[in-house]
């Protein structure tokens, strides 16, 4: 969303943990054309540690909540902290500068505390003073309250102890959301109980239904105040969340359409509101952005009404965890897929495996099929030559290089980075979206 690449071409991923590519970043770009660029977040990723992550924006926001606000969570962290220190270690999830720093646990404490209603308190505010001073803004808000362990109540990540149930799902949280936190799920034999299952999952909605009710609110007071009269607004998710799906947990080892299939809504203040239910993707929201901001146009952008249509393809990416603790071989590979209408072919190890999403939603009957028959598929379907092509070179890129597992690195010519093996990043860069539609949690 950043730079409209892949992380295969981009690099910025989890086993580098930085952005180094000579492509400049969206909030770059709007620098340079005046905009007042900003991050409002609670993500660590996000904070302003990883270098490049964040290249461009000349503020950076961190909202975090006071642990005091939860009752009873400052207990439950010190009893974790010998656990959340070996997640810290293994996951493979943080940097190193992370890892060595003890206050980092403390942050990580107050990531899981409910704060995204004071983070769209503070965007709002934001809107406001740039409004006054006349000037342009873009702000990144990257909203956490359905992150794992998925709050349910909108101040404390516990259940009230009110009740026998709310103590013992307390006390199974901690172990469960480290299991999660440090990818035990992909280890040979793991498994959640039908208990824990079925508490993440309860979680998860009702962590969905707050943040419902949250973004809601920020539209209802933009709305009110004016401030959407001349602003683009985007809402979309990063990635869907399995709970069991395909043997899987959280939100990575995985370009499944769980993971992929994610609500996308934007809302342009001289467009008709319309539901858009052909294949979009969310790499394409640097382009709308860049338009809009700098061009004044949409234009050839996801709003543009005949664009979605003619090239209904999206591509995905994911690489799995180099220093994830003893995983199993099965999950120890790079994965790409590209949904091309409604067929997606995803490259494996194993592999080349189509599916019809029409017939089986749910991904349950891989196909093995060569990636060119998969081709001749689409152009019978009646897609358009152009994004079969797009489909085919992403998806003869990944199966030429499937038999060892590695995808030589691209980053538009750049001989200084090294090529790279087993790797560690995002799950996706590119979710498959119903522009203004989709499943509530993907």
């Amino acid at each position: 969303m950043f730079t409209g690449l892949l992380p295969s071409e981009h690099g910025g991923h989890f086993q580098r943990l930085a952005y180094q590519g000579a492509r400049p970043t969206l909030a770059e770009l709007l620098a340079r054309g005046g905009y007042h660029t900003e991050v409002v977040t609670r993500n660590s990723l996000f904070d302003g540690t990883l270098p490049g992550v964040t290249r461009g924006f000349a503020a950076n926001t961190q909202v975090l909540a006071d642990v005091e606000r939860a009752r009873g969570l400052g207990l439950l962290v010190a009893l974790s902290k010998p656990r959340i220190r070996r997640l810290l270690r293994d996951s493979g999830f943080f940097h190193a500068m992370q890892r060595q720093n003890r206050s980092f646990i403390a942050t990580l404490a107050r990531m899981i505390v409910p704060a995204d209603q004071r983070a769209l308190e503070t965007a709002l505010a934001r809107m406001e003073t740039r409004r006054r001073a006349r000037q342009p803004y873009f702000l990144f808000l990257n909203l956490y309250d359905v992150h794992a362990p998925y709050a349910p109540t909108a101040t404390s990540p516990l259940r009230p102890f009110r009740t026998l149930d709310g103590w013992i799902e307390n006390l199974l949280l901690p172990g469960a959301a480290v299991r999660l936190g440090g990818h035990a799920y992909l280890r040979d034999g793991f498994q959640f109980s039908p208990r824990v299952r079925a508490m993440l999952e309860r979680r998860y909605h009702d962590a969905i239904e707050l943040m419902d009710a949250k973004i809601g609110g920020f539209w209802t007071a933009a709305k009110d105040a004016g401030l959407l009269d001349d602003t683009m607004l985007v809402v979309v998710s990063d990635h869907g969340e399995a709970f069991g799906d395909h043997g899987l947990y959280f939100h990575d080892a995985s370009v499944y359409q769980t993971h992929l299939h994610v609500p996308l809504l934007v809302r342009h203040p001289e467009t008709e509101s319309r539901l858009v239910d052909d294949v979009v993707s969310t790499r394409d929201l640097f382009s709308l952005m860049r338009s809009v901001a700098l061009e004044g146009t949409t234009r050839g952008t996801l709003l543009d009404e005949d664009v979605p249509a003619a090239a209904p393809v999206a591509l995905s990416e994911h690489f799995f965890y180099p220093h994830a603790r003893a995983m199993a071989p099965q999950y120890a590979q790079n994965l790409a897929a590209a949904v091309v209408g409604s067929r997606k072919l995803i490259v494996r190890r194993e592999g080349t495996f189509a599916y019809d999403l029409a017939r089986d939603p749910g991904e349950q009957a891989p196909e093995p099929l060569p990636v060119s028959e998969f081709a001749v598929r689409c152009r019978r379907d009646g897609v358009s030559a152009s994004a079969v092509a797009d489909a085919l070179a992403h998806l003869r890129r990944w199966d030429d290089s499937r038999s060892r597992s590695v995808l030589p690195l691209r980053d538009e010519g750049r001989a200084d980075l090294p090529h790279f093996d087993g790797v560690d990043a995002v799950p996706s860069s590119d979710g498959v979206v119903p522009l203004g539609a989709g499943s509530p949690d993907r």
